[in-house]
C-alpha cells in the first residue's frame, strides 16, 4: 500500500528534525553545524506555512461545498419540495410563498391574505389543522414567531379516507313500537291491512334511499346500509318518524317506529350487536326515536325523533316476570343496599324503602344509603317522620358507614335514576359489582356497564309506581308493608305525577288505589310535600323574572348571589306551565351547593328531555332537569337558549 504524500513529507521532515538535534548534541559546534541547523529550520518552518496553507484551502473548500450543498438544498425546499410554504409579517400579510402553494393563493388579494392568516391562526389554537384552499385540503403547521406556516396537500388522502368511510356497513333494527297495542281486538282483514300500510310506507322510504331492508316479522325490520346512505337519511333527521305517525293519525292508529343503527370499522358482528343495543335504548327511552352510534370504543351515540310522549307499553305480565327475577337476584346475593340520586326528592325516597320492604319480604339485611347533609325540604320533613319510627330509622346508612360495612357478592339497588355520576356517592357505587337498576326516567348515554337486573319503564309515573306493582305480587297476609312505607310510596306517586295531574295512567291509579288499602296517609302526604311561606315568596319573585323565549316557551332565571333547593326550582317551572298558553317553562337557578340547575317542564308539545340532553341533563319528555358545573346563571342561560332554539330549527336532533 503506497503512503499518502502528506505523511511521507512528514517523515522526511521528522528525519530532519533528528539529524538537526544530532548536529547540535553530538557535534562539535563548527560554522557547518551551525549551517545545517540553520537550513533545517528554514526548511521545517517553509512546511510549517505549506501545511497550514493547505489547512485553510482544504477547510475552505468543505465550507464551499457545504454553502453549495445547503444552496441546493434550500433551493429544492423552495422550488421543488411538495410542501406549502407561506410567510407574513406584522400586518398578516404575504411576504413569501413557494412555488408549491404560488398557484393557489396568488389570486388572493391583501385582505384575502390577511384573512387567511388569520383563519389559520385562529384554527391552530384550536387544534384545527385543516385548511381549505379551493378544491385542494391542506394539514399546515405554524411557527408563530418567525411568522411561517407550512401546508401539506392531504386531499388525495382525505378523498380515499372519505371514499372509505362511505363505504362503511351500517347495520340497523326497525321495530313498530306499539304494534302488539295497535292490533289488539283488531279481525285478521284490519290486521292484514294494518300490515300492508306499514309495509308500504316503510318500503317505500327505504327504497328512496336504496338500502337493503328484510321484514323479520310483524313488527320487526333489518336494515343493511352504506354509510353514505346513512349520511342522506341524517340530513333529513330521519323522516320516516314524522311520516308514519302522521300518516298513521289520519287512518286513526297510534303508530310509532324506532331505530337502532350503528356502523363502523369493526365486524359485522360487533356493528349488528350495537345496532341491537341501540333499538333497546330507543325503545327504553319510550320509542319514536332512532339512535346511531359508531360501533367502535368510546363513541357516543346520537339521539333522532323523541318528539311524541311515550305511550304506555307495560303489562302486569312483565311486572311479575320483572318481581320474579329480582327475587332470584336476592336470592343470590349477600346484603342489599339501597342508593338513590343526589339531593333525593320524595319518589326516590319512597322507591327506596318500597325496595327495603321487598328484601325484608326475602328475609334479606337491607339498609338505604342517605346523606343527610344534601336533601331537599320535603325530604326533610320526611326524615323528620321517619326518625320517629323506630322501625325505619334503622333502615338509614351514610355511604361512608357503607363503604365500612360492604362485603363481597352484596348487592346494590339504584332506584329513580341510572345514571352512575347522579349516585349519592359514586365511590360507593364503583365498589359494587352486583347492580340491580329500578328507574322510570328515559334512558340516556351514561347507563352502568353491567347490571344483574334492568327495570326501566319511562311509561310509568314514578320509580315508586314500579316498585310498588312489584310489592304487590309478593305481598299477602305475612307479608304486608307498613302504614309509613305506603305513605312514602304514595307520596312519591304524587310528587312525580302532581297530584296525578300528568303522566298518569290507569296502572298509576291503580297503585295509588292499593297503598291506600295498605293505610296510606294522603294527609302526611300533603303535609310532607306541603310549601313554607319563604319558598313560595321565592317562587313568586323568580315567577316574576322569567322572560319568554316565544309566546309558548318561558325562561325563569335567579341571581348568582341567591341560593335556591333544586325544589323550589321545580315547582316555579310546574307554576309557570301551569299558566295559560304555556307549554314549556325552564327555570334556571343557582343551588346551595353551588352549581347551576335547571328545571324543564312541557304541556307534552315540546320535547325537554331532549333540550337538557343537550346540556348533559336528563328525563322525561315532559320533565326534565340538569345540572351545570363552573358556570354562572347568565352563561347557562345562553346555553340552555342555544339548546331550546337548535330544539325548535331542527326539530329531532339532539
Amino acid at each position: 500500500m503506497k503512503k499518502k504524500p502528506r505523511t511521507k513529507w512528514a517523515f522526511f521532515f521528522l528525519c530532519l528534525l533528528g539529524i538537526q538535534l544530532t548536529a547540535i548534541f553530538l557535534l562539535p559546534f563548527t560554522f557547518l553545524t551551525a549551517a545545517i541547523v540553520i537550513i533545517i529550520d528554514l526548511l521545517l518552518w517553509v512546511y510549517l506555512i505549506v501545511l497550514r496553507n493547505s489547512i485553510e484551502v482544504t477547510n475552505q473548500q468543505k465550507i464551499q461545498y457545504a454553502s453549495q450543498r445547503a444552496e441546493e438544498a434550500l433551493a429544492y425546499v423552495s422550488d421543488d419540495m411538495p410542501v406549502g410554504i407561506i410567510t407574513w409579517d406584522e400586518n398578516n400579510t404575504f411576504t413569501w410563498t413557494n412555488p408549491a402553494i404560488t398557484e393557489s393563493v396568488q389570486l388572493l388579494t391583501k385582505d384575502d391574505q390577511q384573512d387567511m392568516v388569520n383563519e389559520l391562526l385562529q384554527r391552530a389554537e384550536k387544534g384545527r389543522n385543516i385548511y381549505k384552499i379551493d378544491n385542494r385540503l391542506y394539514h399546515f403547521d405554524l411557527n408563530k414567531e418567525k411568522r411561517v406556516a407550512y401546508l401539506i396537500d392531504i386531499t388525495k388522502e382525505y378523498t380515499l379516507e372519505n371514499k372509505e368511510k362511505q363505504q362503511q356497513a351500517v347495520v340497523g333494527i326497525l321495530s313498530v313500537d306499539n304494534y302488539d297495542d295497535v292490533i289488539d281486538r283488531r279481525d285478521d282483514k284490519e290486521i292484514s291491512n294494518l300490515n300492508s300500510f306499514i309495509t308500504t310506507i316503510i318500503s317505500d322510504w327505504m327504497d328512496s334511499y336504496h338500502i337493503f331492508y328484510k321484514r323479520v316479522n310483524a313488527e320487526r325490520f333489518f336494515i343493511f346500509a352504506r354509510y353514505d346512505d346513512l349520511e342522506k337519511m341524517i340530513e333529513n333527521h330521519f323522516d320516516l318518524l314524522e311520516h308514519i305517525r302522521a300518516s298513521a293519525e289520519k287512518q286513526d292508529m297510534l303508530i310509532t317506529v324506532s331505530m337502532g343503527i350503528s356502523y363502523g370499522n369493526e365486524s359485522l358482528e360487533v356493528i349488528g350487536d350495537e345496532a341491537q343495543n341501540n333499538l333497546d335504548i330507543a325503545l327504553v327511552r319510550g320509542g319514536d326515536q332512532v339512535v346511531v352510534k359508531n360501533a367502535a370504543e368510546d363513541q357516543k351515540p346520537v339521539f333522532y325523533g323523541g318528539n311524541s310522549a311515550s305511550a304506555a307499553k307495560r303489562t302486569r305480565v312483565r311486572s311479575r316476570a320483572m318481581s320474579t327475577a329480582l327475587k332470584n337476584v336476592f336470592n343470590q346475593t349477600g346484603n342489599v343496599y339501597v342508593m338513590g340520586h343526589r339531593f333525593p326528592d320524595m319518589d326516590a325516597i319512597g322507591s327506596a324503602f318500597g325496595v327495603a320492604c321487598l328484601a325484608r319480604y326475602h328475609d334479606k339485611k337491607v339498609r338505604i344509603v342517605i346523606n343527610e347533609e344534601e336533601t331537599i325540604p320535603d325530604v326533610e320533613r320526611c326524615l323528620e317522620e321517619i326518625h320517629q319510627n323506630g322501625e325505619l330509622v334503622n333502615l338509614l346508612i351514610s355511604p361512608d358507614v357503607a363503604k365500612k360495612q360492604r362485603k363481597a357478592g352484596d348487592l346494590l339497588v339504584m332506584v329513580d335514576y341510572h345514571r352512575p355520576s347522579l349516585s349519592v356517592d359514586q365511590e360507593l357505587y364503583e365498589q359494587f359489582e352486583n347492580i340491580v337498576i329500578i328507574d322510570h326516567h328515559r334512558r340516556g348515554e351514561e347507563f352502568p356497564e353491567k347490571s344483574l337486573l334492568t327495570y326501566i319503564e319511562s311509561s310509568a309515573s314514578s320509580a315508586s309506581e314500579l316498585v310498588t306493582e312489584l310489592i304487590q305480587f309478593e305481598s299477602n297476609e305475612r307479608q304486608r308493608m307498613s302504614k309509613m312505607e305506603a305513605t312514602l310510596l304514595l307520596a312519591g306517586i304524587t310528587v312525580d305525577t302532581k297530584n296525578f295531574a300528568v303522566r298518569t295512567t290507569a296502572r298509576t291509579f291503580d297503585v295509588a288505589s292499593y297503598l291506600k288499602t295498605c293505610g296510606a296517609d294522603a294527609s302526611l302526604v300533603q303535609y310532607l310535600l306541603s310549601t313554607d311561606i319563604q319558598s313560595y315568596l321565592e317562587i313568586s319573585k323568580l315567577v316574576g323574572e322569567s322572560d319568554y323565549v316565544r309566546d309558548d316557551i318561558v325562561v325563569a332565571t335567579g341571581t348568582d348571589d341567591q341560593e335556591y333547593d333544586s325544589v323550589t326550582a321545580a315547582k316555579t317551572a310546574d307554576t309557570l306551565l301551569s299558566m295559560v298558553d304555556i307549554n314549556a317553562a325552564f327555570v334556571i337557578i343557582k343551588r346551595t351547593d353551588g352549581v347551576i340547575a335547571i328545571s324543564a317542564r312541557s304541556s307534552g308539545t315540546i320535547n325537554v328531555q331532549t333540550v337538557m340532553e343537550v346540556l348533559g341533563g336528563g328525563g322525561h319528555f315532559t320533565n326534565a332537569a340538569t345540572q351545570i358545573k363552573n358556570s354562572t346563571i347568565t352563561e347557562a342561560k345562553k346555553q340552555l337558549l342555544d339548546a331550546i332554539n337548535k330544539q325548535l330549527t331542527e326539530g329531532t336532533e339532539e
